[in-house]
């Protein structure tokens, strides 16, 4: 099923109980008249957004507005007809109110909650600490049977001996993924249990042990360590905000349940 977004607007309008007299938008230049319909400035950029344009030049104004026109032209129609929706139509222009009504309380949440720098350095300041400060060289071999891994670690008595077994290891295992020489990796982007071992193995070294992490067992070989510049706090920024606010929406969503006295038929 597809919608105009302006035919969209209007039913949306209808879904909340309200009309397009009754729900006033600031005040905005009126660029064309259709019908007994003012399209201003505002409703043009809304458009354009609402289908996807991210940069709203003068071009794109002119072709968005022309576009609005043969949209709402149609509406027009539609309306005039009393042309009746589906089930499926008015059952997703309720859908849309409550994702409009929730994208606007999760913006007062966020407005009412900001965030703060303090919280964007700690989140910085724990990325590095997570991360170490080094990058290590890792191998490894997986195995779901722990016993065949410490069967196969028994076995290697050497560095000769661990290449020789990863690259038979690699070859019988074609299709599986994260296996063998993962290359340079921060602890942050390994099982916790890693984040134990690897500092205290020293280069070109065999863990004595096998490890146990919820994808398997795990043999593994560090070939190298070095350290680790982090990016400057502003380079990374941008991306801290992001995931601080994904936090701030996941908490004010449990807030929200919690709320509305949920019962699940």
């Amino acid at each position: 099923m597809k919608l105009f977004f302006p035919v969209i607007l209007s039913l949306f309008l209808l879904a909340c109980n309200t009309t397009t007299d009754e729900l006033k938008a600031p005040a905005s230049p009126t660029v064309a008249v259709v019908g007994d319909k003012n399209l201003s400035n505002d409703l043009v950029k809304a458009y354009l957004i609402a289908n996807g344009v991210k940069e709203v030049n003068d071009d794109a104004m002119k072709k968005g507005l022309d576009n609005l026109i043969n949209e709402v032209a149609m509406a027009n129609i539609a309306t005039k007809k009393k042309l009746p929706l589906s089930t499926e139509e008015i059952n997703t222009l309720i859908y849309l109110k409550y994702k409009v009504l929730a994208s606007v309380a999760q913006a007062d949440y966020l407005k009412t909650h900001p965030i703060n720098e303090k919280e964007i350095q700690t989140e910085y300041d724990n990325a590095n600490k997570m991360v170490g400060g080094k990058q290590y060289h890792v191998h490894h071999l997986l195995y779901k049977d722990e016993v065949q891994a410490i069967k196969q670690l028994e076995k290697i008595k050497s560095i000769e001996d661990y290449k020789i077994a990863e690259i038979t290891f690699v070859q019988k295992n074609p299709t599986m993924r994260g296996v063998g020489d993962l290359g340079w990796i921060t602890l942050g982007q390994l099982p916790p249990i890693f984040s134990e071992i690897l500092p205290e193995l020293t280069e070109n070294s065999i863990a004595q042990d096998v490890l146990n992490s919820k994808y398997g067992a795990h043999i593994v070989y560090l070939e190298e360590v070095k350290d680790l510049k982090p990016p400057s706090l502003e380079k990374v920024k941008a991306g801290i905000i992001k995931s601080l606010e994904a936090k701030r929406f996941a908490k004010f969503i449990q807030l929200a349940r919690a709320k509305a006295h949920i019962k699940v038929k």
